[in-house]
């Protein structure tokens, strides 16, 4: 008998009865799942119609069996997408262990909801042009802000969960969340005597509306069920980081955020984390996120930095400085372009963009300033920075930036106060150099502050050695309470950097940067318990003594 004939005698039972469908249903996947090439005939495509269509009947475990019973097995790419649109309990694991051609996969992607193009993200098996097609997708799959991101989540598919509650009252909601909440427990005890006694390397996790991990595949749940995203980890150990928080407080996709899980067992010890949110499609209101976790990639552990790239990271100096000059020069077009219109230099412009040319003048230059700082950088290790011999009035700079930094705190409802003394000396520094280490120092602490936090601070004259020098000593913020200095100089540490005041670069690559310029010019940077301590060498024709007169707040 042909295989068409065959889908079309299962299709011509009887389908009256709920069993009689669920038996039809199994048996047109098992035929499916036969034949490798997809014939495209009108008898194939009944069939995944009539999948389709009774899918919802057919319980949600006996579609994760009926899934996982594919795994590894060469069947049809068009079957692959059919159970890639199911729920993802049923999903992930055919997606983890699919076989298909190159060229296959590449159709198949588009096809593909952002956490099921994640899956694939982490299979090492894959070819690489399937890896850089995946890569294209980064702009929808990993989009901050904006209607792109609205966009791909009202064009996902419904889960069958989700069609059979969607457009109930909100009662039922509660309810359904309530019994998820039950299950995720059940499947918690149930399951943890078939937990692997070796580390796991990756797993899938979904949180409810407050951030609260519910659910996890492929770790034991024990540790990870409870786990919030929603705010950071204490004193940036346990829990998650910055990123993560900021993003689900922002409703956002994150990528490879830090997680870090106490404990000795299979899933304890750091993690990398990826996640998107999801929506009510009818209503509209948050339900959660959902993401993946990966172990880190080497390079990516903060107690193993690399020594020989820029900074302590992988990054050689000498080819960042090359890349430095080629980002410079469109950044600088971009801002000039869009000063004109935020100007009407051109002719009249409406205020939306008008509005939209100041946001983008705005996020450029931020991204031009951390260029410089990049440049900066890859100059003081490549021995080519500029030493010059200028004075400069480093006490009415950091008033400057006190004030500005002032504003960026309260709008976080946090709050600067630094005192700085009266007629100190003048700073034998470049300009530039003072104003980047100040403006980098406090973008580095008050960019850091929880709400209704004060960053004190002092700018007084004081003894180190045999020398009197400027000194800035400011509070480190909570959120970095505890932490050593190791932890804080890794290159890529940063507790939060989602605020707009907080180090572009991370947290580690601005201290480093800061001390690096200081050690330049014969100043220092040290880290103590509670504070950091800035020392600034004064003007060699100055001889003050260390202990000026009364202060004033700036």
């Amino acid at each position: 008998m042909r295989f068409d004939d065959m889908i079309a005698t299962v299709l011509e039972r009887p389908s009256g009865r709920p069993d009689e469908r669920a038996a039809q249903w199994r048996q047109l996947v098992d035929l499916l799942a036969q034949r490798r090439q997809a014939s495209g005939s009108a008898e194939v495509e009944a069939a995944y119609a009539f999948l389709r269509r009774h899918r919802a009947e057919i319980p949600l475990q006996a579609r994760e069996r009926t899934a996982a019973s594919l795994g590894g097995l060469r069947v049809a790419p068009e079957l692959i997408a059919f159970f890639a649109e199911d729920h993802p309990t049923v999903a992930t694991p055919l997606l983890r262990s699919a076989r298909l051609a190159t060229r296959e996969w590449i159709e198949l992607l588009s096809g593909l909801s952002p956490t099921g193009r994640a899956v694939l993200r982490h299979r090492r098996d894959l070819p690489n042009d399937v890896h850089q097609a995946l890569a294209a997708f980064g702009t929808t799959d990993f989009v901050l802000e904006g209607e792109v991101a609205e966009a791909e989540e009202q064009a996902r598919p419904l889960s069958p969960d989700q069609e059979e509650n969607a457009g109930q009252p909100e009662e039922r909601s509660q309810i359904w969340e309530l019994v998820e909440r039950i299950e995720a427990f059940q499947r918690s005890r149930d399951s943890a005597v078939h937990e692997p006694a070796e580390a796991a390397e990756e797993f899938r996790w979904e949180t409810g509306p407050e951030g609260v991990i519910m659910w996890v595949e492929g770790a034991p749940r024990g540790p990870l069920v409870g786990q919030s995203i929603a705010t950071i980890g204490e004193h940036g150990h346990y829990g998650v980081d910055g990123q993560a928080a900021g993003a689900f407080h922002k409703r956002a996709p994150f990528r490879d955020a830090r997680f870090n899980v106490a404990g000795y067992g299979a899933a304890s010890g750091d993690w990398r984390i990826s996640g998107v949110p999801y929506f009510d499609v009818h209503r509209g209101n948050f339900l959660g996120y959902r993401g993946t976790a990966r172990r880190p990639r080497l390079g990516e552990v903060a107690a193993m930095p690399d020594e020989s790239g820029l900074f302590g990271s992988n990054l050689p100096a000498e080819s960042l400085r090359q890349l430095v000059h080629e980002l410079k020069t469109p950044l600088n077009a971009i801002i000039g372009f869009a000063e004109l219109i935020e100007g009407q230099y051109m002719g009249p412009a409406g205020s939306q963009y008008r509005g939209r040319a100041g946001e983008i003048v705005e996020q450029a230059r931020r991204l031009l300033g951390a260029v410089d700082d990049l440049d900066t950088a890859a100059r003081i290790e490549t021995g080519r920075a500029e030493r010059g011999q200028s004075e400069v009035d480093t006490g009415a700079v950091l008033s400057r930036l006190h004030e500005a930094y002032e504003q960026e705190a309260a709008q976080n409802r946090a709050a600067l106060a630094i005192r700085i003394d009266g007629d100190l000396p003048p700073a034998a520094l470049e300009p530039a150099a003072a104003e980047r280490m100040l403006s980098r120092m406090l973008a580095a602490t008050i960019g850091l502050a929880g709400e209704g936090e004060t960053i004190h601070g002092d700018f007084t004259l004081a003894r180190r050695g045999r020398q009197d020098m400027l000194r800035l000593a400011i509070d480190r913020p909570h959120a970095i309470h505890g932490l050593d200095e190791l932890a804080l100089l890794h290159p890529g540490y940063s507790p939060d950097g989602d605020w707009p005041a907080a180090p572009s670069l991370g947290l580690g690559f601005a201290l480093r940067l800061v001390r690096k310029l200081a050690e330049a010019a014969g100043g220092a940077l040290d880290i103590a318990d509670e504070r950091f301590i800035l020392y600034l060498p004064v003007a060699a024709h100055e001889a003050p003594a260390s202990d000026s007169g009364a202060g004033a707040e700036a």
